[in-house]
């Protein structure tokens, strides 16, 4: 069974120039009609699922292109597979740190619901010359973002 491109880039959530611009990339390479019309069949369709699966994690696509290309650029299996490990090594140290990272964000949202609710039923206008007089305000120095919310300076 064949799809078109704009079928499958509803059933994945994003668009058809997302799509073309992989294939232009080289990362994808369709069958064509007879009248050059581009054919997308199941494996194409679960191609395009991992790449963006990876590229929303962060991946570059010129990594995602050296990662596609190393089978047809090596002499061996062994070659291939040693290189592939390789490159995978790298790219799961950087979800690790990136995990790390999300890690230390959530305890801080955390930490910065948790002094929200000290100013849950407050009546005064929440504006510094208010807010520094308030016991709770010290707390929001915990929370780095905190800092986002209790920026001093109106915004223009």
């Amino acid at each position: 069974m064949t799809m078109k491109i704009g079928a499958i880039a509803e059933r994945l959530g994003t668009t058809v120039r997302t799509l073309r611009y992989y294939e232009e990339q080289g990362l994808l390479h369709p069958r064509r009609s007879p009248g050059g019309t581009r054919q997308y069949d199941a494996e194409d369709e679960a191609r395009f699922a991992a790449l963006l699966a990876l590229t929303r994690l962060g991946f570059s696509l010129e990594r995602l292109a050296q990662l596609a290309g190393i089978r047809s650029a090596s002499q061996t299996g062994d070659a291939a597979s040693r290189e592939v490990a390789a490159l995978l090594r790298a790219m799961d140290a950087e979800l690790d740190a990136q995990a790390r990272a999300i890690a230390e964000q959530r305890a801080d949202i955390e930490r910065a619901q948790a002094f929200l609710q000290g100013c849950h039923g407050c009546s005064r206008a929440p504006v510094r010359s208010e807010c520094d007089h308030c016991q709770i305000s010290a707390a929001r120095q915990a929370s780095a973002v905190m800092r986002v919310v209790w920026d001093e300076r109106p915004v223009a």
